[in-house]
């Protein structure tokens, strides 16, 4: 929910209290994409080399970390860097949530399950942008970064709150050398 939050609200921030434009605030949009893209590729094999579970603790982590910057780096250099490793850390998270998730299970209910994981994406979706409105305009920025850093915290405490088996978890058997065209093109 965090990105569909900071769509609707960083460009209000960016404008209305860092005193940027619409320039400004596009970048910082394009800050999250970047790092977006150019990270999700590479989420794949990073997912089947390491143990998926210490994957989302560090994910979850360096997420709060990220949120919690956000209440202390108010420059527009500062916004767009935190953006673009909130990209990086959203592509490889997200990633690795719906590889768990599908891994996680009943063969008799994968397909129920993947759907109820993808209604909360779409969930996210809507009511995001809804939050991220009603804190900047009601409460203002302080306000914005203060709740992202608290959902940043739900999102830790939730992510890793019970042990996957290791089955799910385990890295991949035997992890491929080197990157090839294949693992980005089937």
């Amino acid at each position: 929910m965090s990105q569909y939050i900071m769509v609707a609200a960083l460009p209000i921030f960016i404008m209305d209290t860092l005193g940027g434009g619409d320039m400004e605030a596009g970048l910082a949009m394009t800050a999250f994409q970047i790092g977006a893209v150019s990270c999700r590729p590479l989420a794949g094999r990073i997912i089947d080399a390491v143990n998926k579970q210490k994957l989302m603790r560090g994910a979850t982590a360096a997420f709060f970390l990220v949120m919690f910057a956000f209440n202390w780096f108010h420059s527009e250099q500062a916004i767009y860097a935190l953006r673009l490793l909130h990209g990086c850390i959203f592509a490889l998270a997200t990633t690795a949530a719906a590889a768990m998730a599908a891994l996680v299970l009943p063969a008799s209910r994968k397909g129920e399950g993947i759907g109820y994981f993808a209604l909360s994406t779409n969930l996210a979706m809507v009511v995001g942008p809804l939050i991220g409105l009603l804190i900047i305009g009601n409460l203002g920025g302080t306000a914005l970064f203060v709740f992202m850093t608290a959902l940043a915290i739900l999102t830790f405490l939730t992510a890793n709150a019970r042990r996957l088996p290791d089955e799910v978890i385990r890295p991949a058997k035997r992890p491929k050398k080197g990157f090839h065209l294949s693992d980005f093109i089937e």
